[in-house]
Protein backbone atom coordinates (compact mmCIF):
# COMPACT_ATOMS: atom_id res chain seq x y z
CA UNK A 1 0.00 0.00 0.00
CA UNK A 2 2.65 2.35 1.00
CA UNK A 3 4.67 1.81 -2.80
CA UNK A 4 1.04 2.30 -4.37
CA UNK A 5 0.74 5.58 -2.44
CA UNK A 6 4.38 6.59 -3.22
CA UNK A 7 4.15 5.69 -6.77
CA UNK A 8 0.82 7.35 -7.15
CA UNK A 9 2.95 10.87 -5.24
CA UNK A 10 5.39 10.43 -8.25
CA UNK A 11 3.43 9.94 -11.15
CA UNK A 12 1.62 13.38 -10.25
CA UNK A 13 4.90 14.83 -9.64
CA UNK A 14 6.24 14.17 -13.42
CA UNK A 15 3.13 14.33 -15.25
CA UNK A 16 2.90 17.55 -13.89
CA UNK A 17 7.15 18.39 -14.38
CA UNK A 18 5.84 17.08 -18.30
CA UNK A 19 2.59 19.30 -18.96
CA UNK A 20 4.89 22.61 -17.30
CA UNK A 21 7.78 21.89 -19.53
CA UNK A 22 5.49 20.92 -22.71
CA UNK A 23 2.87 23.85 -22.01
CA UNK A 24 5.08 26.72 -20.15
CA UNK A 25 1.79 29.23 -20.57
CA UNK A 26 -0.10 26.39 -18.90
CA UNK A 27 -3.35 24.77 -20.75
CA UNK A 28 -7.15 25.33 -20.10
CA UNK A 29 -6.67 28.51 -17.76
CA UNK A 30 -3.86 27.10 -15.87
CA UNK A 31 -0.97 29.24 -15.28
CA UNK A 32 2.10 26.99 -14.35
CA UNK A 33 5.32 27.85 -12.71
CA UNK A 34 8.06 28.17 -15.93
CA UNK A 35 10.75 25.34 -15.90
CA UNK A 36 13.73 26.59 -17.25
CA UNK A 37 16.35 23.88 -18.88
CA UNK A 38 19.36 25.60 -19.39
CA UNK A 39 21.61 24.50 -22.20
CA UNK A 40 18.50 22.10 -23.08
CA UNK A 41 16.31 24.17 -23.98
CA UNK A 42 16.63 23.03 -27.42
CA UNK A 43 15.23 19.62 -26.19
CA UNK A 44 12.28 20.97 -24.43
CA UNK A 45 9.38 19.11 -26.26
CA UNK A 46 11.68 15.63 -25.75
CA UNK A 47 12.43 16.08 -21.84
CA UNK A 48 9.14 17.17 -21.86
CA UNK A 49 7.50 13.93 -22.72
CA UNK A 50 10.09 11.52 -21.84
CA UNK A 51 9.07 13.20 -18.11
CA UNK A 52 5.00 13.44 -18.77
CA UNK A 53 5.04 9.43 -19.94
CA UNK A 54 7.25 8.55 -16.52
CA UNK A 55 4.53 10.19 -14.86
CA UNK A 56 1.80 8.33 -16.72
CA UNK A 57 3.62 4.88 -16.01
CA UNK A 58 4.24 5.82 -11.96
CA UNK A 59 0.43 6.51 -12.09
CA UNK A 60 -0.23 3.56 -13.47
CA UNK A 61 2.16 1.26 -11.89
CA UNK A 62 -0.29 3.00 -8.84
CA UNK A 63 -3.14 1.71 -9.52
CA UNK A 64 -2.81 -1.70 -11.63
CA UNK A 65 -2.41 -5.23 -9.45
CA UNK A 66 0.47 -6.16 -8.83
CA UNK A 67 1.60 -10.00 -9.04
CA UNK A 68 3.43 -10.27 -5.50
CA UNK A 69 6.64 -8.92 -4.25
CA UNK A 70 10.08 -10.14 -4.77
CA UNK A 71 13.02 -9.41 -7.70
CA UNK A 72 12.39 -11.00 -10.97
CA UNK A 73 14.95 -13.83 -9.89
CA UNK A 74 13.24 -15.41 -7.14
CA UNK A 75 11.39 -17.95 -6.01
CA UNK A 76 8.03 -17.34 -6.15
CA UNK A 77 6.28 -20.77 -4.43
CA UNK A 78 3.40 -19.29 -2.66
CA UNK A 79 -0.13 -19.88 -3.95
CA UNK A 80 -2.08 -17.66 -5.94
CA UNK A 81 -4.98 -18.52 -7.30
CA UNK A 82 -5.76 -23.07 -8.04
CA UNK A 83 -8.72 -24.03 -6.67
CA UNK A 84 -7.97 -27.51 -8.19
CA UNK A 85 -6.60 -29.44 -4.83
CA UNK A 86 -5.59 -32.86 -5.15
CA UNK A 87 -7.32 -35.35 -2.49
CA UNK A 88 -5.51 -35.78 0.98
CA UNK A 89 -2.55 -33.79 0.34
CA UNK A 90 0.21 -34.60 2.83
CA UNK A 91 0.90 -33.11 6.23
CA UNK A 92 4.24 -31.64 4.22
CA UNK A 93 2.32 -29.25 2.03
CA UNK A 94 -0.10 -27.67 4.52
CA UNK A 95 -3.35 -29.37 3.28
CA UNK A 96 -5.82 -30.93 4.83
CA UNK A 97 -7.54 -34.22 4.17
CA UNK A 98 -11.01 -32.89 4.60
CA UNK A 99 -11.77 -30.69 1.62
CA UNK A 100 -7.94 -30.56 0.58
CA UNK A 101 -5.74 -27.67 0.03
CA UNK A 102 -2.27 -27.93 -1.83
CA UNK A 103 -0.04 -25.39 -3.37
CA UNK A 104 -1.08 -23.15 -6.19
CA UNK A 105 0.55 -23.20 -9.11
CA UNK A 106 -0.56 -20.32 -11.47
CA UNK A 107 -2.14 -17.24 -11.30
CA UNK A 108 -5.09 -16.44 -12.33
CA UNK A 109 -5.47 -13.65 -15.09
CA UNK A 110 -7.08 -10.02 -13.91
CA UNK A 111 -10.99 -10.14 -14.69
CA UNK A 112 -12.37 -10.09 -17.91
CA UNK A 113 -15.58 -8.76 -19.38
CA UNK A 114 -17.27 -12.15 -19.66
CA UNK A 115 -20.51 -12.40 -20.19
CA UNK A 116 -22.49 -13.30 -17.22
CA UNK A 117 -22.01 -17.16 -15.84
CA UNK A 118 -25.19 -18.98 -15.81
CA UNK A 119 -24.57 -21.26 -13.28
CA UNK A 120 -27.10 -21.07 -10.56
CA UNK A 121 -26.66 -21.29 -6.53
CA UNK A 122 -28.54 -24.09 -5.32
CA UNK A 123 -30.10 -23.55 -1.57
CA UNK A 124 -28.76 -27.20 -0.05
CA UNK A 125 -25.58 -26.71 -0.97
CA UNK A 126 -22.59 -28.33 1.19
CA UNK A 127 -19.54 -26.24 2.11
CA UNK A 128 -17.81 -28.90 0.22
CA UNK A 129 -19.80 -28.29 -2.79
CA UNK A 130 -19.74 -24.92 -2.97
CA UNK A 131 -15.73 -25.04 -3.15
CA UNK A 132 -16.49 -27.35 -5.74
CA UNK A 133 -18.16 -24.37 -7.72
CA UNK A 134 -15.83 -22.08 -6.80
CA UNK A 135 -12.94 -24.39 -8.53
CA UNK A 136 -15.62 -24.88 -11.64
CA UNK A 137 -15.68 -20.76 -11.57
CA UNK A 138 -12.36 -20.11 -11.58
CA UNK A 139 -10.92 -23.37 -14.15
CA UNK A 140 -13.88 -21.39 -16.31
CA UNK A 141 -12.46 -18.02 -15.56
CA UNK A 142 -15.91 -16.77 -14.31
CA UNK A 143 -13.73 -14.21 -12.18
CA UNK A 144 -17.05 -11.58 -10.99
CA UNK A 145 -19.18 -14.95 -9.98
CA UNK A 146 -16.38 -16.61 -8.48
CA UNK A 147 -15.09 -13.50 -6.75
CA UNK A 148 -18.54 -13.24 -5.18
CA UNK A 149 -18.73 -17.24 -4.27
CA UNK A 150 -15.61 -17.01 -2.44
CA UNK A 151 -16.91 -13.69 -0.50
CA UNK A 152 -20.02 -16.02 -0.08
CA UNK A 153 -17.71 -18.95 1.16
CA UNK A 154 -16.93 -18.08 4.86
CA UNK A 155 -20.16 -17.21 5.84
CA UNK A 156 -21.05 -20.84 4.66
CA UNK A 157 -18.49 -22.59 6.76
CA UNK A 158 -19.52 -24.20 10.47
CA UNK A 159 -16.28 -25.73 11.15
CA UNK A 160 -13.22 -24.28 12.27
CA UNK A 161 -11.52 -26.43 9.64
CA UNK A 162 -14.20 -24.90 6.82
CA UNK A 163 -13.24 -20.98 8.65
CA UNK A 164 -10.28 -22.17 7.50
CA UNK A 165 -10.09 -22.85 4.65
CA UNK A 166 -12.90 -20.85 3.13
CA UNK A 167 -10.73 -17.77 4.46
CA UNK A 168 -7.45 -19.30 2.89
CA UNK A 169 -9.50 -19.94 -0.74
CA UNK A 170 -10.78 -15.49 -0.37
CA UNK A 171 -7.32 -14.95 0.25
CA UNK A 172 -6.18 -16.83 -2.40
CA UNK A 173 -7.91 -15.35 -4.49
CA UNK A 174 -8.22 -11.74 -3.69
CA UNK A 175 -4.26 -11.78 -3.69
CA UNK A 176 -4.53 -12.95 -7.20
CA UNK A 177 -6.82 -10.31 -8.41
CA UNK A 178 -4.46 -7.70 -6.62
CA UNK A 179 -7.35 -6.79 -3.92
CA UNK A 180 -4.56 -6.87 -1.17
CA UNK A 181 -6.52 -5.14 1.73
CA UNK A 182 -8.84 -7.93 1.40
CA UNK A 183 -6.57 -10.75 0.83
CA UNK A 184 -5.14 -9.23 3.97
CA UNK A 185 -8.04 -9.32 6.24
CA UNK A 186 -8.76 -13.13 4.92
CA UNK A 187 -5.50 -14.84 5.50
CA UNK A 188 -6.04 -13.17 9.22
CA UNK A 189 -9.13 -15.14 9.81
CA UNK A 190 -7.61 -17.85 8.56
CA UNK A 191 -4.83 -17.01 11.08
CA UNK A 192 -7.09 -17.18 13.83
CA UNK A 193 -8.35 -20.74 12.92
CA UNK A 194 -5.22 -22.27 12.56
CA UNK A 195 -4.27 -21.00 15.54
CA UNK A 196 -6.94 -22.79 17.46
CA UNK A 197 -7.04 -25.94 15.42
CA UNK A 198 -3.37 -26.22 16.57
CA UNK A 199 -4.02 -25.21 20.30
CA UNK A 200 -6.14 -28.13 20.38
CA UNK A 201 -3.45 -30.58 19.25
CA UNK A 202 -0.30 -29.15 19.56
CA UNK A 203 1.27 -31.84 18.74
CA UNK A 204 -0.87 -33.02 15.16
CA UNK A 205 1.93 -32.45 12.01
CA UNK A 206 -1.62 -31.77 9.84
CA UNK A 207 -2.68 -28.76 11.81
CA UNK A 208 0.71 -27.38 12.47
CA UNK A 209 1.50 -27.91 8.84
CA UNK A 210 -2.17 -25.85 8.18
CA UNK A 211 -0.88 -23.27 10.44
CA UNK A 212 2.65 -22.94 8.96
CA UNK A 213 0.81 -22.65 5.15
CA UNK A 214 -1.34 -19.99 6.48
CA UNK A 215 1.54 -18.01 8.01
CA UNK A 216 3.06 -18.35 4.76
CA UNK A 217 -0.03 -16.65 3.14
CA UNK A 218 0.08 -13.60 6.08
CA UNK A 219 4.33 -13.02 4.73
CA UNK A 220 3.17 -12.87 1.24
CA UNK A 221 -0.08 -10.74 1.34
CA UNK A 222 2.31 -8.70 3.84
CA UNK A 223 5.61 -8.49 1.07
CA UNK A 224 2.83 -7.81 -1.92
CA UNK A 225 2.18 -4.68 0.14
CA UNK A 226 5.49 -3.44 1.17
CA UNK A 227 4.94 -4.49 5.16
CA UNK A 228 8.54 -6.00 5.04
CA UNK A 229 8.40 -6.37 9.25
CA UNK A 230 5.05 -8.43 8.83
CA UNK A 231 6.24 -10.26 6.20
CA UNK A 232 9.70 -11.39 7.85
CA UNK A 233 7.55 -11.66 11.79
CA UNK A 234 4.98 -14.38 9.37
CA UNK A 235 7.49 -15.92 7.71
CA UNK A 236 10.04 -16.72 10.65
CA UNK A 237 7.15 -18.65 12.32
CA UNK A 238 6.37 -20.42 9.75
CA UNK A 239 10.21 -21.74 8.77
CA UNK A 240 10.02 -22.81 13.21
CA UNK A 241 7.28 -24.74 12.80
CA UNK A 242 8.51 -25.78 8.95
CA UNK A 243 11.88 -27.45 11.05
CA UNK A 244 9.96 -28.90 14.12
CA UNK A 245 7.93 -30.73 11.41
CA UNK A 246 11.47 -31.99 9.37
CA UNK A 247 12.70 -32.93 12.63
CA UNK A 248 9.37 -34.97 13.40
CA UNK A 249 8.93 -36.56 9.70
CA UNK A 250 12.67 -36.91 7.69
CA UNK A 251 10.48 -37.48 4.57
CA UNK A 252 11.52 -35.63 1.29
CA UNK A 253 8.07 -33.61 1.20
CA UNK A 254 9.33 -31.90 4.58
CA UNK A 255 12.63 -31.28 4.08
CA UNK A 256 11.59 -29.73 0.80
CA UNK A 257 8.38 -27.54 2.65
CA UNK A 258 11.62 -26.81 4.92
CA UNK A 259 13.88 -25.44 2.00
CA UNK A 260 11.23 -23.65 0.57
CA UNK A 261 10.42 -21.67 3.94
CA UNK A 262 14.42 -21.11 4.40
CA UNK A 263 13.96 -19.25 0.92
CA UNK A 264 11.07 -17.23 1.66
CA UNK A 265 12.18 -15.76 4.78
CA UNK A 266 15.53 -15.14 2.94
CA UNK A 267 13.73 -12.75 0.29
CA UNK A 268 12.37 -11.18 2.58
CA UNK A 269 15.42 -10.72 4.81
CA UNK A 270 16.83 -9.48 1.45
CA UNK A 271 14.24 -6.76 0.73
CA UNK A 272 15.18 -5.46 4.21
CA UNK A 273 18.77 -5.47 3.46
CA UNK A 274 19.79 -7.89 5.50
CA UNK A 275 21.49 -10.01 2.64
CA UNK A 276 24.13 -11.93 4.97
CA UNK A 277 21.27 -13.13 7.00
CA UNK A 278 19.45 -14.33 3.71
CA UNK A 279 22.68 -15.78 2.33
CA UNK A 280 22.20 -17.80 5.15
CA UNK A 281 19.01 -19.40 5.14
CA UNK A 282 19.55 -19.80 0.94
CA UNK A 283 23.07 -21.94 2.19
CA UNK A 284 21.00 -24.22 4.38
CA UNK A 285 18.04 -24.49 1.84
CA UNK A 286 20.96 -25.23 -0.67
CA UNK A 287 22.08 -27.95 1.48
CA UNK A 288 18.86 -29.63 1.63
CA UNK A 289 17.63 -29.00 -1.93
CA UNK A 290 21.16 -30.81 -2.93
CA UNK A 291 20.08 -33.82 -0.79
CA UNK A 292 16.76 -34.28 -2.24
CA UNK A 293 17.94 -33.67 -5.87
CA UNK A 294 20.61 -36.42 -4.90
CA UNK A 295 17.78 -39.16 -3.90
CA UNK A 296 14.89 -37.96 -7.13
CA UNK A 297 16.89 -35.54 -9.66
CA UNK A 298 13.74 -35.44 -12.02
CA UNK A 299 11.53 -34.84 -8.85
CA UNK A 300 13.73 -32.18 -6.89
CA UNK A 301 16.45 -31.22 -9.92
CA UNK A 302 14.74 -28.17 -11.15
CA UNK A 303 14.23 -26.50 -6.94
CA UNK A 304 17.75 -27.17 -6.77
CA UNK A 305 18.66 -25.17 -9.96
CA UNK A 306 16.31 -22.40 -8.54
CA UNK A 307 18.11 -22.40 -5.63
CA UNK A 308 21.48 -22.33 -7.23
CA UNK A 309 20.99 -19.12 -9.38
CA UNK A 310 19.41 -17.34 -5.92
CA UNK A 311 22.14 -18.09 -3.73
CA UNK A 312 24.59 -17.01 -6.77
CA UNK A 313 22.86 -14.31 -6.98
CA UNK A 314 23.39 -13.48 -3.27
CA UNK A 315 26.96 -14.41 -3.22
CA UNK A 316 27.41 -12.12 -6.35
CA UNK A 317 25.78 -8.73 -4.63
CA UNK A 318 27.65 -9.59 -1.16
CA UNK A 319 30.99 -9.19 -3.41
CA UNK A 320 30.40 -6.44 -4.88
CA UNK A 321 29.89 -4.43 -1.84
Amino acid sequence: MVARILSLLAGVLFAGIGWAILAPGGMAGIELPAIRLGIFEGHRPFIGWIAAALGIVALLSSVLPRDGGGGGGKRRTAPLVDFDAEPAPSAAEGGVASGGHTAFHEQAPPPTASPPPRMEAVADESFADLRERLRTLVRTEQWPSAAALARRLPASATTDEERLLAARDLGDFARSQGAGDEAADAYDMALASARGLAAQAPTDPVRLAMLAGVLTGVGDSAQDEGRLEAAVEAYEEALEIRRQLARDDNSPDARRALSLALERLGDAREDRGHRVRALDLYRESFDIAGKLAAIDPQKYGEDLQVTRRRLGELEAKLAAV
